[in-house]
């Protein structure tokens, strides 16, 4: 008989373990490895340095700095993979995926490890290709914020292309194109809510009371009685007695307390439709003003845009400190041509400065001179630095001979501009 032990069948939970023990092998033994090329990195660097046979050069300071800030971003990727592995694993919902075999992550995460290790082995040697690590560094960044962010990853990506590129005319090109994009965003959704707000629910109101109105003037007619619009009682003839006197004493004058009760109900209603009058026509009027204000907003964020395109290649010979100036350059460029347009558009309205430039006599006349000129204020910042400077020294009467504003007479409206003319005298009538 051989005394040898049987087998033992591996089970599903003997197998996970044995799979996690290699997992954690093969990454401690890939942790061994990447120590051992950073020490050599290093090795080398200090190795130049004592070299007293090579001379350091700028290039090679550079260089140098250069390595150090790329193995340092290297590094910094293993606890956020390591957070995400450690993620992955806790999570119920990803660890049924995973036995489903529907999800490989985790994966694809392990398998960074192995790219991060030939980065930083290509930095190891005596010539290291930056280029090289810097775009599997690059890939691994995206690959990680992919996972980390699953919704807003595609656009975190793609911002940090931006960002990374050496274009500076590019990257103002991304910045103004996101803040025209928004800004058209805004404007048609306005131009809608306006739209809708034309067709309010006032009017639906109006319409009702004033066919209740009509209503109770046909009935009330019908018994020989009639009122006016301003609820007011007029004469009406009796069949029976021939010419009667309505007046306002409703009391002595009306048969019977239905007629009362209806003409009570009548100049109520005719109160309350004049009140939503004024109210629907003061909201008419205020779409009216938002919908010249979205326009003077957005013919400044156009003006401010085109001064941009035009002044592109400006942009490449300007030497900036920071790589998000260029995109922030750009997004916040026709910002300020809005706003700037948006000041003198409320500077004009209410009377601080005065043209004599009469628009067209037609519709739009005040909508199209509004719209050019807060087109031509985004456009040249200069114009706009000028007419708040001139603003602001006859707001202090800082000129010389000028006195302040606010000793001066308001104008009732600034635009459009139409001179009176002149009455004759009564003197001279006289005369």
């Amino acid at each position: 008989m051989s005394n040898s032990t049987p087998s033992i069948p591996a089970t599903p939970v003997s197998a996970s373990l044995t799979a996690k023990s290699n997992s954690l092998s093969r990454f401690s033994t890939r942790l061994k490895q990447i120590k051992i090329n950073l020490r050599n990195i290093s090795d080398n660097l200090h190795r130049k340095a004592a070299d007293p046979k090579q001379k350091t050069t700028t290039a090679d300071e550079m260089m140098v700095l250069h390595l150090q800030q790329e193995i340092a971003e290297l590094v910094v990727l293993f606890p956020r993979i390591e957070k995400l592995l450690i993620q992955f694993e806790t999570n119920t919902f990803h660890r049924a995926l995973r036995f489903l075999r529907l999800s490989s992550k985790d994966r694809e995460l392990t398998v960074l490890f192995e790219y991060i290790e030939m980065a930083i082995e290509i930095l190891s040697h005596e010539q290291p290709s930056l280029l090289v690590a810097r775009k599997m560094r690059i890939d691994i960044e995206r690959t990680v914020t992919r996972h980390q962010h699953p919704l807003l990853g595609i656009f975190l990506n793609r911002f940090r292309d931006i960002y990374r590129s050496d274009s500076d005319p590019l990257k103002v090109v991304c910045g103004l194109t996101f803040t025209t994009v928004v800004s058209a965003g805004l404007f048609f959704g306005s131009l809608v809510g306006i739209s809708r707000q034309g067709e309010s629910k006032l009017d639906d109101q109006i319409n009702g009371l004033q066919d209740r109105l009509s209503e109770i003037q046909e009935e009330l007619a019908s018994d020989n009685i009639f009122i006016t619009d301003d609820a007011q009682i007029i004469q009406g003839e009796n069949p029976g007695e021939g010419d009667n006197a309505f007046g306002d004493a409703v009391g002595g004058l009306i048969a019977t307390q239905n007629q009362q009760e209806l003409i009570r109900e009548f100049r109520q209603k005719r109160l309350r439709q004049r009140n939503l009058v004024e109210i629907r026509d003061q909201e008419r009027q205020d779409a009216s003003i938002l919908f010249l204000i979205i326009l003077v907003v957005s013919s400044g964020t156009l003006g401010s845009a085109i001064s941009i395109l035009i002044r592109i290649n400006d942009f490449e010979k300007q030497e900036v400190s920071d790589p998000l100036i260029p995109i922030f350059t750009g997004a916040f460029k026709p910002i300020i041509g809005s706003s700037f347009g948006l000041l003198m558009y409320a500077l004009f309205s209410s009377g601080v400065i005065s043209v004599q430039i009469v628009p067209n006599n037609t519709a739009r006349g005040t909508e199209f001179f509004f719209c050019s000129l807060a087109f031509v204020i985004g456009f040249s910042e200069r114009l706009a630095k000028d007419v708040i400077k001139k603003t602001e020294e006859r707001l202090l009467g800082a000129e010389s001979g000028a006195q302040p504003l606010f000793n001066q007479r308001p104008q009732t409206s600034a635009l459009p501009f139409y001179p009176l003319p002149i009455a004759p005298q009564e003197d001279a009538a006289e005369e």
